[in-house]
């Protein structure tokens, strides 16, 4: 994890002599709403609470105001700041109010309003009572019970505008000094209340490289408190902190894409919440068909591939990953996001313990892993209502992880590179860095190796790049749909038979031209037509099943055991049409009352019976 803790430390001897430093527009701001005090209403306090007041005594800007009163409702306030500015003849702004939405942490409506270019919280002070929900019972509060009701003691800190003071209730400053993370109250009820916070607590300790208070790693693994994350925490809430998220006009990072993504995870392991989010259900497991269990992530590898075990390797892919990740891709919240969750997930699979085998020096192997991890990150994702998106682009990176391995060898020829970026799309970049990633983290690399490594990997990039033509991912096919009906055909299965033929003709030739296109085109559909001329043989009646390579003729009255042409053109590896027609009837035809699409109709016809 970062280490900020020195930094902290000189900030804070530097503050506690020169008090908070206002920019302009923030000057500007605290003075109209003094002056709104002093006209308006004398009485009135307010107190900017939470994180601006933290990130100004690290010496870091912050636009996230947010203003605690003391006697009065947000939008009264806001209305009040509104009609003194109208007064005075200033450009007023709309008030916006965002209701109380207890789903989404919002336990008090807030109002907003635009001052001076900057949009500006109000909130009245208030104290939480929680009984069994994690949704408190709301009131007005004073300074001290809104601080403790707060997540942490960092941000349990106020601005005093009407006085210029700092208020701590809760020894924030001590702790914002000592790099330590710290609940204002007993973090077991802190966390029983809301057991989110634990979230909270992972995503600022990560961001701030904050040392965790012991209390807080005790309370965090307290089977009443992991009982109540499970039942409390909306799957919706923790994908919110995970991921981040958009709070009115400003963009929330979440654990996994802020500052130390590694750090999170690695917080996220000592808290005890790794296992909780993100291993699968039995439920999960037995859908799937997975009978054995899942191995500890602390499961050592037993291969000379490897140094670490499961989650030492993951961990390190995970930061090896974020030390390579460019500032335009970590702007890039969704694809820094994907990154990174490839990374935390990309073997998972491993610990699947029915995929375990032995060779014969004795090693452990993990054989279709990959794929494994892929299916599990896309159940685990689902459930807790990721994205589409994201879960499509995070599964296509891990299932495709190993192989930017394999392009390394010798003898690769450069329809290999155009297969990948083509299965990849607009990932493929993305893969060849988790696959260094991948080979960074086996653990007890030398400096001398780990350069080696990268530039391997590096050099495979602009191999790869060199082989797209016009440096695109995804070739476009000379001819179209229309073009194959043009030449006789009728639309049908036999047009997408022939684009794949193409697609397949575009990797070896990518200058593949129009009229070549069509050549192949129509010699395809010669021996096509040749072919369903047949009409009966000495066995019987011939009948046809339209494979991706054209239709395959059967000469066995009742399509007896056997496979046929050894994969060309049969689906399932060239296993009997016969086992492929039975899982094709299970599957399509399970569910009554779906309408059978025109080859479905067909193949319920022809083998009935089957």
């Amino acid at each position: 994890m970062i280490n900020r803790i020195g930094e902290l430390s000189y900030l804070f001897e530097k503050i506690s002599q020169t008090n908070i430093s206002l920019n302009g527009t923030e000057d500007k701001i605290f003075s109209l709403l003094k002056e709104v005090i002093e006209k308006e209403a004398p009485d009135t306090i307010l107190r900017v609470a939470g994180g601006w007041i933290r990130d100004k005594l690290m010496g870091k800007s912050s636009n996230d105001i947010d203003i605690a009163i003391n006697n009065m409702t947000g939008e009264e306030f806001a209305n009040l700041v509104n009609n003194y500015m109208k007064n005075k003849g200033m450009q007023t702004h709309e008030i916006s109010v965002v209701q109380s939405n207890p789903d989404q942490s919002k336990h008090l409506a807030t109002a907003m309003v635009r001052l001076f270019g900057l949009p500006i919280d109000f909130v009245n002070l208030r104290t939480e009572t929680y009984a069994d929900s994690r949704i408190p019972q709301v009131g007005v509060g004073t300074p001290e019970e809104d601080a403790k009701r707060r997540d942490l003691t960092i941000n349990s800190l106020f601005y005093n505008i009407n006085t210029g003071e700092i208020e701590d209730f809760v020894g924030g400053l001590q702790d914002l000094k000592a790099g330590i993370a710290r609940t204002p109250m007993d973090p077991v009820q802190t966390f029983l209340d809301d057991p989110l916070r634990i979230l909270r607590t992972v995503r600022f300790a990560a961001r701030y490289g904050l040392k965790l208070d012991p209390s807080i790693i005790e309370a965090a693994h307290n089977p009443d408190v992991q009982k109540a994350f499970k039942e409390k925490i909306s799957h919706e809430r923790i994908w919110a902190e995970l991921a981040g998220k958009k709070e009115g006009e400003k963009w929330k990072p979440g654990a996994l894409i802020g500052q130390d993504p590694s750090g999170a995870a690695a917080l996220l392991k000592q808290l005890g919440l790794l296992e909780l989010i993100f291993d699968p259900t039995q439920e999960e497991m037995q859908g799937m068909g997975l009978t054995d269990e899942m191995v500890p992530w602390e499961t050592e590898q037993n291969n000379p591939h490897h140094n670490l075990d499961i989650w030492g390797h993951t961990l390190s892919v995970v930061k090896n990953l974020v030390e390579q990740t460019k500032q335009p891709i970590k702007e890039d919240y969704e694809t820094y996001l994907v990154r990174n969750l490839a990374g935390l997930l990309h073997d998972i699979g491993k610990r699947y313990k029915g995929i375990h085998g032995k060779n014969e020096e004795g090693h452990t192997t993990y054989h279709g892993h990959e794929d494994l991890s892929g299916k599990l990150a896309e159940i685990i994702l689902n459930r807790l209502k990721a994205p589409k998106d994201i879960i499509k682009r995070v599964k296509v990176l891990i299932d495709n992880h190993m192989r930017a391995h394999v392009l390394l060898e010798e003898g690769v020829k450069e329809k290999a590179y155009r297969k990948y970026t083509k299965d990849l799309g607009e990932e493929w970049e993305h893969g060849i860095d988790l696959g260094e990633s991948d080979a960074l983290g086996k653990g007890g690399l030398t400096p001398e190796e780990i350069s080696s490594e990268t530039n391997r990997y590096q050099s495979l990039k602009e191999n790869i790049k060199n082989s797209l033509p016009g440096g695109k991912a995804i070739m476009s096919r000379p001819i179209t749909g229309n073009d194959i009906m043009e030449l006789g055909v009728k639309r049908g299965p036999i047009i997408g038979q022939i684009m794949k033929i193409i697609d397949d003709k575009l990797l070896e030739n990518p200058a593949l031209s129009r009229e070549e296109a069509l050549e192949i085109a129509k010699e395809y559909i010669g021996i096509n037509k040749k072919a369903g001329k047949k009409k009966k043989d000495e066995g019987g009646q011939v009948r046809e099943w339209p494979g991706p390579h054209g239709p395959m003729i059967s000469k066995n009255p009742d399509l007896g055991s056997g496979p046929y042409s050894q994969n060309n053109g049969l689906p399932y590896g060239g296993k009997p049409i016969k086992e492929y027609i039975k899982k094709q009837r299970k599957r399509r035809y399970k569910a009554k009352g779906k309408k059978l699409s025109a080859i479905d109709q067909l193949t319920k016809i022809l083998y009935k019976g089957v």
